[in-house]
Order: C-alpha cells, then sequence, then structure tokens
C-alpha cells in the first residue's frame, strides 16, 4: 500500500493544534485573552497528538520489520535449496565423469 503523499488525519490534528498554540501564545504575550490553563492545556493536547502521531508510525515501522523479516528468511530458505540442488548436480557430474574415465 503506497502511503506517499497521502495526508493523514492525524498530521492535520497536529498542525490545527500547533497553530492554535502558537495564536495563544502570542495573545498572552501582546496582553489579550488567552489565559495560562488555555496555554498549558493546547500545549498539552498538542503533545499527546505528536505522540499518538509517533506511536502510528511506529507501529507501521514494526510491522515492516516484521514483513522483511519474513521476506529474508525466504530467501535465505531458497539460497539453501539452491544450494542443496547445486551440490545434487556437481554429484551427478562428478558421478558420470567417473564412469566416463573408468
Amino acid at each position: 500500500m503506497d502511503k506517499k503523499g497521502k495526508i493523514e488525519w492525524l498530521e492535520i490534528l497536529i498542525w490545527i493544534v500547533l497553530i492554535i498554540l502558537f495564536i495563544m501564545i502570542l495573545t498572552r504575550i501582546f496582553g489579550s485573552s488567552a489565559t495560562d490553563l488555555q496555554i498549558y492545556t493546547g500545549f498539552i493536547t498538542s503533545l499527546v497528538a505528536i505522540v499518538l502521531f509517533m506511536a502510528k508510525h511506529y507501529r507501521e515501522t514494526g510491522e515492516i520489520k516484521q514483513d522483511m523479516k519474513y521476506g529474508f528468511e525466504k530467501v535465505k530458505n531458497s539460497f539453501t535449496k539452491v544450494s542443496g540442488d547445486i551440490n545434487r548436480i556437481e554429484n551427478k557430474i562428478d558421478s558420470l565423469i567417473i564412469k566416463k574415465t573408468k
């Protein structure tokens, strides 16, 4: 599944919360209406959203690692089979060479 270029709802939420937090901090600096509690709430909300975003990507990365591990095991087994086939072919060639020399 190709997710390149796809905007996720969690990313949008993070950006919205960060923009609102930035505006609230600016209103607090210039003496307008944002209280400390509102700023703290916005900050905590943005942290939670970021942690959720990171957890989601960490889980996806773990799934990719499992898929890669399974794929590498398949490749390893394939090489083992090829190695066995080559050994059998070498043995047959050796037995043919031995028969011709006799």
